[in-house]
């Protein structure tokens, strides 16, 4: 087995700021794209397969023992899925693990699970139209909404 393996992240987790609060230092990334999937904030960052639909995020070099650290601190079940991702460089495919929970009871999202993977795909350079997917999630009262 492999020393490290890619995990393709998604939400908060692509921000420095909670990968710096949840202890997580990924060896390399790389900006990727995730075909078939679709964003949902319902109240958790989380994916859902969507035929013809993507998400963006980073593909992260990890090991599993960091993988199952960081998804240890977060407030729902998220199960490790196989995924190709692309990368968004040079548009090579690359497996990698996905974490998704596969049954999320849906809820009002919270800012404050917003907002870090807003700030991290505006810095990104992520297209306008996947920012403005993110923002719509933003609740009403909301500051940036």
């Amino acid at each position: 087995m492999p020393d490290t393996v890619w995990g393709f992240f998604y939400g908060g987790l692509i921000s420095p700021d909670v990968m710096r609060r949840v202890g997580f230092a990924p060896r390399r990334q790389k900006q990727a794209r995730l075909t078939g999937f679709d964003l949902r904030i319902s109240p958790l960052v989380n994916l859902v397969e969507s035929p013809g639909d993507m998400v963006f995020g980073l593909l992260m070099e990890t090991t599993h023992a960091e993988l199952a650290h960081v998804y240890g601190q977060l407030q729902a079940t998220y199960l490790p899925q196989p995924v190709v991702a692309v990368d968004n460089r040079d548009g090579a495919l690359v497996p990698a693990l996905c974490y998704i929970v596969p049954d999320m009871a849906p809820g009002m999202a919270e800012a404050s699970h917003i907002l870090p993977l807003l700030t991290a795909a505006e810095s990104l350079g992520f297209p306008d139209w996947y920012l403005s997917k993110i923002r719509s999630f933003l609740p009403a009262e909301s500051p940036t909404a």
